[in-house]
């Protein structure tokens, strides 16, 4: 198991535990905090007996966007908790708030450990890089792909996320071209074009008015011959936050949008593809 799985492994475990415990002896907890009313405490425990289950199925799935939700729902207990504690509501008794701060804090530390496991996702050859694989193997050749893909000057027609592109200076390798979506834009330099194979553009993100939280960002397209009739297509993002803590309070965002907005390309590139080879 990775960083992320044993961390939500942790929290599994403690929420299931809290849970049944809160199921099984809800009158004796009732007693400890004073309350008067156990069915509070069964509540409790069959709402953290399902978020339990929940945290099983990211540990097997990893979604990023869900295991950013789980460590939100970790957080807000805690913030909840302390009010309970501060305010002294509901008359619980100091043994009940003793034991509400205790989880809290045991809460606090999963929580923080799985923010630091989530911005360990999709980390790079290079310390402090990230980086976005996908892939997509479509019925037509090499060279047929390599067309379609290579038309750098028409990317907006396929990319959903760019509105227009202009070729500044150049072909190939040291081409320049300007992207904008919407209001923002920003330049862009090819630093590897090999035919029929690959090509990279990088991103000037050190202009005073590039618009997105990235130090550093490059684009590469791959593709590979799978025989005379199927070609892969691959695309690798790598890139940089401005700032660390990006890596886990943007990054699962980041990666949901940015994964439907490549399916989206890859879909519009298909088409194309077959408009091509039927001759359309």
């Amino acid at each position: 198991m990775n960083q992320l799985q044993n961390s939500l492994l942790i929290n599994a475990v403690f929420s299931g535990i809290s849970g049944s415990t809160l199921l099984i002896f809800n009158q004796r907890v009732d007693e400890l905090f004073n309350t008067n009313n156990p069915m509070v405490f069964k509540i409790i425990g069959i709402v953290l007996v399902f978020f339990t289950g929940t945290i099983v199925y990211e540990i097997f799935k990893q979604r990023p966007l869900a295991v950013w939700w789980i460590i939100i729902q970790d957080f807000l207990w805690v913030l909840g908790s302390t009010i309970l504690v501060i305010f002294r509501l509901f008359g619980i008794s100091n043994t009940g708030n003793i034991i509400i701060m205790l989880v809290a804090f045991v809460v606090l530390l999963m929580g923080i450990n799985q923010s630091k496991a989530l911005a360990q996702i999709d980390t790079g050859l290079q310390k402090g890089m990230k980086q976005f694989r996908f892939d997509r193997i479509v019925n037509a050749t090499k060279p047929e792909v390599w067309r379609v893909i290579s038309d750098v000057a028409n990317y907006h027609r396929v990319a959903p996320n760019i509105d227009d592109v202009k070729i500044i200076s150049g072909e190939g390798k040291g081409m320049v071209r300007r992207c904008s979506h919407g209001k923002d834009s920003w330049t862009e330099t090819c630093s590897v074009w090999e035919e029929e194979r690959v090509y990279s553009f990088e991103i000037n993100t050190s202009a005073p008015d590039y618009p997105y939280p990235f130090k550093s960002l490059k684009g590469t397209w791959l593709v590979e011959e799978i025989d005379n009739d199927n070609t892969r297509i691959v695309m690798l993002f790598d890139f940089q936050y401005k700032r660390k803590f990006q890596n886990w309070l943007l990054h699962p965002l980041l990666k949901s949008k940015f994964t439907k907005i490549v399916e989206e390309l890859l879909d519009n590139w298909q088409e194309e593809l077959k408009k091509t080879t039927n001759g359309t």
